[in-house]
């Protein structure tokens, strides 16, 4: 006969409330944010380079060349926050579902360091388009975090501390 008194069920790890699951889902809808700023600028490089333009406009005594270089840099930082962005939706998703102790509080600071940085592009030679975009996956972040940090959430985050 076994010894063993805990079933599945005691040792399973809770099952993430409504507020969590929504605040994964609005994770989700800023993935889909992340790629539409993505392809947008994409899509604007193949069509109509605004950022040349733009970039003309703000800096008329640089020769082509420069302008060339400044916007290769700019994109090389713009592509690398996009990727970013989809590695990161994905993970804080799936680690604040599964209720990781250290999900919440990362999700939040990705939330607060990518509206930092999207409200810095306000401050650049960036077409205007370009960083409303970028700002749009914040507005998911926002709403994910303040599901995160909802009552039933906490609650859940500590129970599955007390689970692990």
């Amino acid at each position: 006969m076994s010894t063993y008194q805990d079933s599945p069920q005691q040792l399973a790890r809770p099952t993430a409330p409504a507020p969590v699951r929504n605040a994964a889902t609005a994770m989700y809808v800023g993935l889909a944010l992340t790629l539409v700023a993505v392809v947008a600028l994409i899509v604007d490089q193949a069509m109509g380079d605004s950022l040349t333009q733009q970039f003309k406009e703000a800096y008329p005594s640089y020769s082509a060349e420069r302008i060339g270089t400044v916007k290769s840099s700019v994109l090389t930082y713009l592509f690398t926050l996009g990727v970013a962005g989809l590695i990161l939706w994905p993970w804080m998703a799936a680690a604040n579902k599964k209720g990781k102790g250290w999900s919440r509080i990362a999700a939040t600071v990705v939330f607060l360091l990518s509206t930092f940085i999207a409200l810095y592009d306000f401050t650049q030679n960036f077409p205007l388009f370009v960083t409303l975009t970028g700002l749009l996956p914040c507005v998911a972040g926002l709403v994910a975090v303040g599901l995160l940090w909802m009552k039933d959430s906490s609650a859940f985050y500590a129970g599955s501390r007390r689970a692990a």
